[in-house]
């Protein structure tokens, strides 16, 4: 199945945010219905995999009740090790869009530059791929969204957006 980020509206504070492909995949693989979530990532504050119990609620598929462990005390607690990186996909795997990424930087000057999108890969874009009435104000590391169209020289973003004005 082709996956391919949509937009999706916050039921609660009614932002839009992106129903990401990452997500989509992973519902897929539940054996979920692939539908966005209600709530913006924002709204949602906790991963809804998996409702949260309160201490001593008893399980209903064991009758057993739930034990917590003892909080650590602060001189006991240890680094956790680092996340590992998802493999890097490519352009391609993407989809068209909507996307969510960074300036790496834009020259107001030459109408170019280049956005890394969540996952690294970066995107050149110029100045006639932004969305109409934006302005050529695009400091480093701020937030866009576009999208990806597919050119001669290769991929390209278009309907390029700050996300912060």
């Amino acid at each position: 199945m082709a996956y391919q980020d949509t937009w999706a509206v916050c039921t609660k504070c009614g932002e839009k945010f992106i129903f990401r492909v990452e997500d989509q995949r992973r519902q897929a693989e539940r054996g979920e219905e692939i539908t966005p979530s209600e709530l913006c990532p924002s709204c949602r504050g906790v991963t809804r995999a998996e409702p949260e119990r309160r201490s001593g609620e008893q399980d209903r598929r064991s009758g057993e009740r739930e034990r917590r462990p003892e909080p650590r005390r602060e001189q006991e607690r240890r680094p956790r090790p680092a996340a590992k990186k998802p493999p890097q996909s490519t352009l391609a795997d993407l989809g068209a869009g909507p996307h969510e990424g960074s300036v790496k930087w834009y020259d107001r000057e030459k109408g170019y530059g280049f956005i890394v999108h969540s996952d690294g890969n970066e995107l050149f874009f110029h100045r006639t791929g932004l969305a109409p009435g934006e302005s050529t104000d695009f400091p480093d590391g701020a937030q866009v969204t576009y999208c990806i169209e597919e050119t001669e020289k290769g991929p390209q973003a278009v309907d390029v957006e700050r996300m912060d004005v």
